[in-house]
């Protein structure tokens, strides 16, 4: 120990005794005479020998006086260094118990939630199976298709992916049926564009009537309800295929006149996710706004699943 540490140790120990002795209670006889009753030296002695962190406080001031004069430092009792490794190992022992326990819980609480992630993949993947096998027990609806947009291209549903869809399928010399029925998906498409919750959705039109609805009559058709709407035909094989990948009736009836027939066809508009997959449809009877509603609650549907099964791969 340095000098400058023996001084301090010096200072504390004079302090110390100054302390006590300030403090001392006074001893009663058994006569009340308020004497203090004569120490008996064996005991003391005996005391002393047997006690090996017993020290004269007396002889250490005198030695610390000493050596602060003569500046001379003398080594430290080893009772004291005896005390001081004891602490040092006991502070050591109680800094390992601590360590131990607290690599314990980090593995434990680490466990439990790699547990936890691994049940919940599980039930996700079992969710996706069973939305799979319901999928499979219902008619297939919808896929890939391709006609001739209104710029006179060819264009389908690989165009449309991303987006929310709703296509109707009728022809431009229809009377009645079909206007009130693209009007009412213009109204739906407006309706999900109203308040914060807005949902961005295409509407579509599809002629099952090639032989007169030619790419610019489907323009100015569809221009007359929405510039949002795009519109599509083509040749009557094309028509044909995307009709019966939608399971769309249609038949033309008798003509009239040698440009003057009815066409008859299914009354339908369908949902089509970003994906490019069939989510529902809407008949005649539907209205706008109950539409437009069951849409909303589609879309937030598809997007929590959207959020979940990304959330664990």
């Amino acid at each position: 120990m340095s000098t400058l540490g023996l001084v301090s140790l010096g200072r504390t120990v004079l302090r110390s005794t100054r302390v006590a002795n300030a403090c001392a209670v006074r001893w009663t006889s058994s006569d009340g005479s308020g004497k203090k009753p004569p120490a008996k030296p064996d005991d003391a002695a005996e005391s002393g020998k047997n006690d090996p962190l017993k020290i004269d406080l007396k002889e250490l001031e005198k030695n610390l006086e000493d050596s602060l004069s003569t500046g001379k430092t003398e080594a430290v009792d080893p009772r004291f260094m005896s005390f001081k490794k004891s602490k040092e190992r006991a502070s050591h022992e109680r800094s390992f118990i601590f360590t131990w326990r607290t690599t314990i819980f980090t593995l434990g609480i680490g466990g439990i939630g790699l547990t936890w992630l691994l049940y919940m993949r599980k039930m996700r993947e079992a969710e996706m199976e069973k939305q799979k096998k319901v999928m499979a027990g219902k008619a297939k609806i919808g896929g890939e298709w391709e006609l001739v947009n209104t710029d006179g291209k060819l264009s389908g549903s690989a165009d449309l992916k991303g987006q929310w869809v709703l296509i109707y399928f009728g022809f431009t010399h229809c009377p009645d049926i079909c206007p009130d029925e693209i009007e009412k998906m213009v109204s739906v498409v407006e309706i999900l564009q109203e308040g914060d919750d807005k949902v961005p959705i295409v509407p579509v039109f599809i002629s099952v009537d090639p032989e007169r609805d030619t790419v610019d009559r489907v323009k100015r058709y569809c221009e007359e309800f929405s510039p949002l709407i795009k519109g599509y035909t083509g040749s009557k094989e094309q028509v044909a295929k995307v009709a019966k990948t939608f399971r769309v009736y249609h038949s033309q009836g008798p003509k009239t006149a040698e440009d003057d027939y009815i066409v008859d066809h299914t009354v339908i508009m369908y949902l089509i996710d970003p994906d490019g997959v069939f989510h529902d449809y809407y008949g005649q009877n539907r209205r706008a706004r109950e539409i437009a509603n069951i849409i909303k609650t589609k879309v937030l549907k598809y997007e929590v699943q959207k959020r979940k099964a990304n959330s664990f791969f």
